[in-house]
């Protein structure tokens, strides 16, 4: 039976001309039971201002009291915009919705209300409607006998697939399967949604419908496609990770420099009264685990009990670095060691990893919750609310080297966050802290935001635990297990392209069986006139081939059929292009030249 979504009921005390983000939906396809809300709030439920991240499922444990989205940059008059919400506690910065693609990057409450909800949809439940189509289109077929009883999945009939082009939205919102490749969502054509893992939720928020009571910035005119998705099956490393695909796009005319977009996270694991924060430079993770060995019910919530786990969030795909017509980004060191796409001979394909790690705590101080547009705007560039940097060793505040990172431990060895100067190992441990709540703030940027600017963002919510070994065996253990997500994600091409989304395939192979490097295509001639051709092994008969120039874009792309391939490629124009094909098992990629 098909899991509806439901809606909050509880009364909202601010903001009563305008509509919020009432609509929830949980994904609760593996070990961890989420609630995403359809103006991007993760975990808490505002009304009631309870935890819903639940792992183990069932244990009634939760590891993330709340997350939602930061944007921030200044428009050519120097005016900082942006968005962010923490608690939603005096209102909020985003809404539900896509705006109009006008410039004016508009949207009304009655458009608004029509998102304020989720699609939820599974990979069986596609699977179950693709074969129940073609039996509906088969004369061979019965379906009252095949399928008896069988309903369409309401969500199927709603998907978001395409705006309404005459109030000015977008034609293609949703990504769908289109199985005759028309490029129109129809389900008598067979197409389905698009479910990446075994299981996924799709929203649409933006910073545009009203004024922002929460940061006090001025609005942007963003627009943020979301698919939160997960695996199931035995492998404990995807069965403990929710992933979330942001889908960002700069709908209206402003361009931002020295933007940064970040997630905040309260990452309350069990009780939150003896947390501990860190980070790992190289994985681009930023993590909570137990000050010490026993995690004790609090606040009238659970414990993890003894020996407690360790949770954190991983930044697989970030914003694409600003194009330099180089396959490398000038002058930032960083990028090369935890981004994605430096020197892998792709010109201006670069991504951030975690560019900063800030924490800060519940209260007025200067290491304290922002409350102001600027003091959201210090966190995401790691500098406190008064707007002293982040500086290393102690508790950050007040010392002599800046860095971008709080807590790194020893995941820094080059010195990256503090210009190049390596620094001593730097824990909670170290530091000689209290463990308490906390709240971490990781981001990436800058970069410059262009009107019309596609990014699309990847995050992994990852959840370990370890036997006995003290404090730090479970963080080991998450490390281990980010090192297997971060794997999967590079094997099934969840990086590839600005726009591309995640493809809408559940794996079928363990972590352990994923091949560590990519396999190579033999493309000939070099250079290439009209046609390119290359030699398919068997195993790609039938994959998708996908042709991206040098920024990332798919420009063309075409099923394998043969044993020799053969492209054409006369309409392209003359440069350097990638071919990519990817399978269950592994991805294949070949780059050749057009003259």
């Amino acid at each position: 039976m098909r899991t509806r979504h439901s809606l909050c009921c509880a009364a909202l005390t601010f903001l009563p001309e305008v509509l919020l983000g009432q609509g929830f939906a949980v994904l609760d396809v593996n070990n961890i039971h989420a609630r995403f809300h359809a103006d991007g709030m993760i975990g808490l439920s505002p009304g009631i201002g309870q935890p819903n991240f639940e792992v183990p499922a069932g244990s009634g444990v939760h590891a993330l009291f709340a997350a939602h989205l930061w944007m921030g940059g200044y428009d050519a008059g120097n005016q900082l915009r942006g968005a962010a919400v923490r608690f939603g506690q005096v209102g909020s910065d985003w809404f539900p919705g896509p705006l109009t693609t006008d410039g004016s990057a508009s949207i009304t409450p009655t458009v608004s209300a029509q998102y304020d909800r989720l699609w939820k949809v599974t990979s069986a439940d596609v699977g179950l409607y693709q074969a129940y189509c073609a039996c509906v289109n088969d004369p061979g077929c019965d379906e009252a006998v095949v399928y008896p009883g069988y309903q369409i999945p309401q969500d199927f009939t709603d998907w978001p697939a395409h705006g309404d082009v005459q109030a000015g939205q977008a034609y293609t919102l949703a990504p769908f399967l289109d199985a005759n490749g028309d490029g129109a969502y129809a389900l008598s054509d067979c197409d389905a949604p698009c479910s990446p893992g075994d299981g996924a939720l799709y929203f649409i928020f933006n910073d545009k419908l009203a004024p922002h009571t929460e940061s006090g910035c001025l609005p942007v005119g963003v627009e943020v496609q979301t698919t939160a998705f997960a695996y199931s099956g035995p492998d404990a490393a995807l069965a403990n990770t929710v992933f979330v695909q942001y889908r960002l796009i700069n709908r209206g005319t402003l361009t931002l420099s020295d933007f940064h977009l970040g997630l905040f996270t309260d990452l309350d694991l069990g009780c939150a009264d003896d947390d501990y924060l860190g980070c790992d430079v190289g994985r681009s993770l930023w993590y909570v685990y137990n000050g010490d060995a026993l995690d004790e019910p609090c606040n009238g919530h659970l414990g993890y009990g003894p020996q407690p786990p360790a949770f954190g969030v991983s930044v697989l795909c970030g914003l694409h670095c600003d194009p330099d017509g180089t396959d490398h980004v000038q002058d930032s060191a960083l990028v090369a060691f935890n981004g994605f796409g430096s020197g892998d001979g792709i010109i201006d394909n670069e991504r951030h990893g975690l560019g900063h790690f800030m924490r800060f705590e519940n209260s007025g101080s200067a290491t304290g919750d922002p409350t102001t547009c600027a003091e959201y705007h210090h966190l995401m560039r790691g500098f406190w609310r008064d707007g002293l940097p982040l500086t290393y060793g102690g508790n950050g505040y007040g010392g002599t080297i800046p860095a971008r990172f709080v807590y790194p431990g020893d995941s820094d060895p080059l010195g990256l966050g503090t210009d190049g100067l390596p620094q001593p190992a730097w824990n909670e441990v170290t530091a000689g802290n209290a463990p308490f709540d906390r709240r971490g703030m990781g981001s990436m940027g800058p970069i410059t935001l262009q009107p019309g600017a596609v990014h699309r963002i990847v995050l992994a919510f990852v959840h370990a635990g370890a036997g006995p070994g003290g404090l730090f065996s479970s963080v080991e253990a998450l490390q281990a297990r980010v090192d297997s997500i971060r794997a999967f994600a590079s094997a099934n091409g969840f990086c590839d392209g600005l726009a591309n989304d995640v493809p809408c395939l559940a794996s079928t192979v363990g972590l352990a069986e994923v091949p560590p490097v990519q396999h190579d295509l033999e493309l000939f001639p070099v250079p290439a006139g009209s046609m390119v051709e290359f030699r398919a092994s068997s195993e790609l008969i039938g994959a998708l081939l996908t042709i991206h120039d040098a920024f990332g874009r798919i420009v063309q792309e075409q099923r394998v059929t043969s044993g020799s391939e053969r492209i054409g490629i006369g309409s392209l124009a003359a440069g350097v292009y990638t071919c990519v094909v990817t399978t269950p098992r592994a991805r294949h990629t070949g780059r050749f030249v057009k003259q």
